[in-house]
């Protein structure tokens, strides 16, 4: 089981953002998805393009993105799911939406078969 990564359950400030960015830190190559949550829940999904070598970063305007076709409206939780290309998946933290321009950044790092997610 992976932690829950809810701000409002470990005492941190609830962090709003904008866009987020993920930079592929990891031995292979990297997809990623944008969920929608409901508390724990994946609600929805939104695809962010193909995948992308180590050594990359790739970055996605979370206003643009539709879920079956509603915007997000500001608060909603959304996290990424990252997918290893021949290997496994993972959730990373989640965060909320603000059209604010302020941008989380989350680091993948492992193989294949073993990778974290995390924001820096």
């Amino acid at each position: 089981m992976h932690p829950l990564g809810n701000p409002a359950e470990s005492g941190q400030p609830e962090l709003h953002v904008q866009h987020i960015a993920c930079a592929n830190n990891a031995a292979f190559v990297l997809r990623f998805i944008i969920q929608r949550l409901d508390g724990d829940r994946v609600i929805s999904q939104a695809p962010t393009g193909r995948g992308f070598a180590a050594g990359q970063t790739r970055s996605v305007d979370l206003s643009a993105l539709r879920f079956h076709g509603q915007t997000l409206d500001v608060g909603d939780r959304v996290r990424i799911r990252a997918r290893a290309m021949g290997g496994t998946r993972r959730d990373g933290p989640s965060v909320a939406y603000a059209p604010n321009g302020h941008t989380a950044t989350f680091s993948v790092r492992g193989t294949t078969l073993s990778f974290t997610i995390n924001r820096i």
